[in-house]
């Protein structure tokens, strides 16, 4: 005769394993206010409000030398000329490369 398993509890296993919740380690409200922390229920009401940024499309008018130039270049990297053109704009923008705007050059 087959005997019916008993489902183990496992209510008791953070305490036992020392995961349980230590009141006397937790701050005071008073030592949160001192801290600048805000309250649990303040805390659950924030939202995070930085947006993920979203790729914006741009139209450039340009030469075909241009482009035959860019996905030369493209070519060399192991790119494809949008990746690279997209990039040289980013640094462009980021201030990490520089351009020459003086007449003549």
């Amino acid at each position: 005769m087959k005997t019916k398993r008993k489902k183990p509890s496992y209510a008791e296993e953070p305490r036992n394993e020392g995961w349980g919740f230590d009141q006397s380690k937790a701050l005071t409200r008073a030592q949160q206010r001192a801290l600048g922390l805000p309250s649990p229920s303040a805390a659950a009401k924030m939202t995070i409000s930085r947006k993920p940024a979203r790729p914006a499309r741009i139209n450039i008018r340009t030469t075909h030398e241009t482009i035959a130039g860019l996905r030369a270049r493209a070519e060399e990297a192991g790119l494809p000329y949008q990746t690279l053109a997209a990039s040289v704009l980013h640094m462009v923008a980021r201030g990490e490369l520089k351009l020459s705007l003086a007449p003549g050059n």
